[in-house]
């Protein structure tokens, strides 16, 4: 697909709609540029949930439960303050 665009003094452009549609973008999505000499590719950064990610790497141990978890981070964030300090 070959899709044309103008660039405005102000330096912006305006991404043509059937470019928005490929990529699956929308107002307030972020964008990376890859640039490799003359040439630029552009694409879409999608943030995912975490819940996404669950089973991606395998269990050392097994989970304590939510309220485990927040007390380690509770005591961290603590003795990082205190180092801080």
């Amino acid at each position: 697909m070959t899709v044309k665009a103008s660039l405005t003094e102000s330096w912006q452009i305006t991404i043509p709609p059937e470019v928005r549609h490929k990529l699956g973008i929308k107002a307030g999505d972020e964008l990376v540029f890859i640039i490799s000499g003359d040439e630029v590719r552009l694409r879409p950064i999608k943030r995912r949930r975490l819940s996404e990610f669950r089973g991606a790497l395998p269990a050392t141990c097994p989970y304590p439960g939510k309220q485990a978890v927040r007390n380690q981070v509770g005591k961290f964030l603590t003795n990082k303050a205190s180092e801080s300090t």
